[in-house]
């Protein structure tokens, strides 16, 4: 549905809110690729999601407890703070882009996502709009009027969808007319070893024996294959989750969410493996060419960041490089 648009006839006198910057925080995780635009502390934000080409089980990501917006169209989210949450659904949202202003479709609460949500297409005349705004207002019914800072805003608004449409145009949705060009491209999918190109190396089952005091039950979805160390020889990710104990019907590595994950490099002999907590963990290809680490998990693991960018081997350590 598209936003109403009607002409702005009344003088605006609107709360100022302090200055920063928008600015788009794209991603994927073999999940979704995401296209998240921000602004610190402003409670108001775009967002889109494509179902990646990577195409991993959601349940790895977490985005199985998310609601995304159909392929191009943004997913425009209020807090309480700007638009009080005193019912399930409201009509009389209002955005003055400059001398114009476009009423939103109905919003619903989220109550999970403790939000407003509201979907609206790439080529609604007011995302059209807000690329080239120099002053936003909210008019919140007869609430409140919100001055929004629009610094930024118009250019994170392209990164977000250029991000997300190179990944609908890769798994078959073509753009709607009025789009325009797509010049981004999406991530490629990580390349995965052939049957019998690869064969677990020995120390990874002793390792696991070891950690069992017996015999350990590693199924094939415990692991994953790539050069992590970049030393030209396959290193080994394996997920506790499908790894069983002698006498174990569930892995004893497993909370209520999250599993131990280890790391084995080639580089260093498949001993000493790196480890984390979470709910799953892939190899993405990262921008700077090297294969990295994606995590998934619950707040306790992802809440100071773990999961927000790639994990890359340094040589000495694992280290999130953006």
């Amino acid at each position: 549905m598209g936003a109403g648009l009607f002409a702005l006839l009344w003088a605006l006198c609107a709360a100022p809110l302090a200055a920063q910057n928008w600015n788009a925080d794209v991603s994927d995780d073999g999940g979704y690729a995401g296209g998240f635009v921000i602004y610190p502390g402003l409670g108001m934000g775009f967002n889109c999601a494509a179902r990646s080409v990577q195409n991993k089980p959601l349940m790895e990501t977490m985005w199985f407890e998310s609601t995304v917006a159909p392929p191009y169209q943004f997913q425009i989210t209020f807090d309480q703070n700007l638009v009080p949450s005193d019912r399930p659904q409201r009509s009389d949202i209002v955005m003055f882009v400059d001398q114009t202003g476009y009423r939103l479709p109905a919003m619903e609460w989220n109550e999970l996502d403790g939000e407003w949500q509201v979907n609206l297409s790439m080529t609604d005349a007011s995302i059209r709009a807000l690329q080239t705004v120099t002053r936003l207002v909210l008019q919140v019914g007869s609430q409140a009027a919100w001055d929004i800072p629009v610094t930024g805003l118009g250019p994170a608004l392209e990164q977000a969808r250029q991000h997300c449409a190179a990944t609908w145009l890769a798994t078959g949705n073509p753009a709607p007319s009025g789009f325009g060009s797509i010049t981004a491209a999406a991530n490629p999918p990580v390349p995965q070893p052939q049957p019998g190109m690869f064969e677990l190396p020995t120390q990874v089952q002793a390792y696991a024996n070891q950690q069992c005091n017996g015999q350990a039950a590693i199924a094939p979805d415990a692991l994953q294959a790539g050069d992590l160390d970049r030393d030209g020889v396959p290193d080994v990710v394996m997920n506790w989750r499908d790894v069983l104990c002698p006498g174990e019907t569930l892995s004893g590595f497993c909370g209520a969410a999250n599993c131990s994950i280890h790391v084995f490099l080639s580089s260093r002999g498949y001993a000493n493996p790196w480890a984390m907590l979470g709910t799953g963990v892939g190899i993405v290809a990262h921008r700077s060419g090297a294969l990295a680490l994606d995590i998934g998990g619950t707040f306790s693991v992802c809440g100071q960041g773990a999961c927000d960018t790639p994990w890359i081997w340094t040589g000495s350590e694992f280290e999130q490089v953006p």
